[in-house]
């Protein structure tokens, strides 16, 4: 009964024994080892408020180059891919109507200063009428007024020789003559008024002359005016037969037309774009119209999310689309040399800039439809070196900002939050910096 007694206390013993070093060795097992992560420091940043939009670059300098007149290329001055500047010559056109038209409207020019001299001729020719008319006017007034005379003196005769012939004085054949005298000098006053009226009527006809040689001498200074207008909007069509450049910017292809091509005026010979200033057309939503303004700053977003060219809004329309509910706006870009014309970009309106905290993109998990990172906290010390773990915080965002999340709570600037790892983490897990872990730390 005894050495029952004692195999089974025996027994015992090794069962507490195994049981004693198998507590060791799972104690050993779950001892946990820092997971080596990296850590980033959040700091105070700007939080921006923003939209996007998809618009294509238009060259604000753009044009299409084409004759005035049309002819056959004769010359270009310049190949595809130059820079050019205002004024400098790209073709020249052979103007072989336009010189035809230059040389019949110098005839007509030569034609109708013809013309005016010879109304300059009529017109001397009725002044020097008109002033021997006026002198003729002169010398039958003279001789009204003398026939007026001689009318008066024989009147006084043939009244003296009637007194005188009365009183027996005279004889009566005295009076016979003066009767005589005296009809004699009325008919002539009566000529010589008719001749005065004749001469006044001549001076008017040669006034009236005069004014008419005037009048076509103005009719025709205006003809030859109008001539030489002519010639000389002709002589411009002559001119531009070099095409030049109107602007400064760089020379597209000549695929269509070239050297000993005929091309017609209008006709696009090529085009030439300064793209030193670009412009975006989007229609903004009529909700943002309290906070559209002239000035506001935008941006273009970069194929890797990263800040772009920086520009403004330069146009806004006084009305809104009814259809879209939209707002057609212009943004401008100065070129950096990277934006290139009609080309597809993203852009961002900034609305309103703040200050707060970004939390980078890679920190953040969801869980349940919540989000949340984990920030370094001390734990417990090892050896008398603090240890770190991971500490499980929700918070919540706004929007992505480049490769970071707005946060709108949950953490603060300081914060150091793990942004890697992040899927071996869990609330309280002991963890280690990664630029701090040695190199022969094996990670699990």
């Amino acid at each position: 009964m005894s050495g029952l007694l004692s195999r089974k206390l025996l027994g015992a013993v090794v069962a507490l024994s195994f049981l004693a070093n198998a507590c060791g060795s799972e104690e050993k097992a779950v001892a946990p080892q820092a997971i080596p992560v990296k850590l980033q420091t959040l700091a105070t940043a700007t939080l921006i408020n923003s939209s996007q939009y998809v618009g294509i670059l238009e060259a604000r300098g753009r044009v299409n180059l084409a004759p005035q007149i049309s002819g056959r290329i004769l010359r270009i001055f310049v190949q595809q891919g130059d820079p050019v500047k205002q004024g400098q010559p790209i073709a020249e056109l052979e103007p072989t109507q336009q010189q035809e038209q230059v040389n019949a409207a110098t005839a007509q020019v030569n034609v109708e200063k013809a013309r005016l001299g010879q109304t300059q001729a009529e017109y001397q020719a009725a002044e020097a009428e008109k002033a021997r008319t006026a002198a003729e006017l002169e010398r039958t007034r003279a001789d009204v007024e003398d026939a007026k005379a001689e009318l008066a003196l024989a009147r006084v005769n043939y009244e003296r020789s009637v007194f005188l012939v009365n009183q027996g004085v005279n004889p009566k054949q005295d009076l016979d003559d003066k009767t005589r005298d005296l009809e004699t000098k009325k008919a002539q006053l009566t000529a010589r008024e008719k001749a005065l009226q004749a001469a006044q009527e001549s001076l008017n006809a040669a006034e009236k002359r005069v004014q008419q040689a005037l009048a076509n001498i103005d009719s025709q200074k205006a003809a030859v005016a109008q001539a030489e207008g002519q010639l000389g909007a002709i002589g411009q069509e002559l001119e531009r037969n070099t095409i030049i450049a109107p602007i400064d910017g760089t020379v597209a292809s000549f695929d269509q037309k070239k050297v000993g091509d005929i091309i017609n005026s209008g006709e696009q010979l090529t085009t030439i774009t300064n793209d030193r200033v670009f412009e975006v057309n989007v229609n903004i939503p009529t909700e943002y119209r309290s906070q559209l303004r002239l000035g506001l700053p935008v941006e273009i977003i970069k194929q890797d999310g990263s800040e772009g060219v920086k520009g403004k809004v330069t146009y806004i329309a006084p009305l809104a689309d009814q259809n879209t509910q939209s707002i057609h706006t212009k943004f401008a870009f100065d070129n950096d040399g990277s934006l290139r014309d009609r080309e597809y970009v993203r852009v961002r309106v900034i609305w309103d800039e703040q200050p707060g905290v970004l939390v980078p993109t890679t920190a953040v998990s969801t869980l349940g439809g919540q989000r949340f990172v984990f920030v370094a906290a001390p734990g417990e010390s090892q050896n008398g070196k603090q240890s770190l773990v991971a500490k499980q915080k929700p918070i919540q965002v706004g929007a992505i900002q480049g490769q970071d999340y707005q946060v709108l709570s949950g953490v603060k600037a300081g914060d150091r939050v793990a942004v890697s790892r992040i899927l071996d983490l869990q609330d309280g897990t002991p963890i280690a910096e990664e630029s701090l872990t040695s190199e022969t730390t094996v990670k699990p």
